[in-house]
C-alpha cells in the first residue's frame, strides 16, 4: 500500500517519527539504517546524507542521487518515499523502501557463483 504524498502545507516529516532498528552500511555519500516508521510499523531504510563537509549548501551529488531516483518508477529500482529533516539544518534523511539483499551484495558474495542463465537474467 502506498503511503499517500504529504501536502506541501504540511511540511516534511521529522526524523523523530522514525525508530532506528540498525545501522545497515556506510558509504561517500551517506550512512543506511533500517528503521521503523512510527505511524505505520512500516520497516525501511534510512539514509542520513553527510553534509558535514559542504560549504556551499546542499551536495549536487546527493541532489542528483535524489533527483534520479525520485523520477525513475521501475520495480527494479528502489523507491524513495520521502526525504525527513533532523534536529538542525544540517541533517537531512532520505526514507526509501528497504531490501533484505541488494544487487551489488549479492554479486560481490564470493561464496556464490550463477549459472549462465542465472548471469542472463540479473544483466536484463
Amino acid at each position: 500500500m502506498k503511503r499517500p504524498r504529504v501536502s506541501l502545507l504540511e511540511g516534511c516529516r521529522s526524523i523523530e517519527n522514525f525508530e532506528y532498528l540498525n545501522k545497515i552500511d556506510e558509504g561517500a555519500y551517506g550512512v543506511v539504517y533500517r528503521a521503523k516508521d512510527k505511524s505505520n510499523d512500516d520497516v525501511v531504510a534510512i539514509k542520513k546524507l553527510k553534509l558535514e563537509k559542504e560549504k556551499e549548501g546542499f551536495p549536487i551529488t546527493a541532489l542528483r542521487e535524489l533527483s534520479t531516483l525520485i523520477s525513475l518508477k521501475h520495480p527494479n529500482i528502489i523507491e524513495v518515499k520521502e526525504v525527513v529533516y533532523g534536529s538542525s539544518l544540517d541533517k537531512i534523511y532520505v526514507v526509501m523502501e528497504y531490501l533484505d539483499h541488494e544487487l551489488k551484495s549479492i554479486l560481490e558474495d564470493r561464496k556464490l557463483s550463477f549459472t549462465q542463465s542465472e548471469i542472463k537474467s540479473l544483466t536484463k
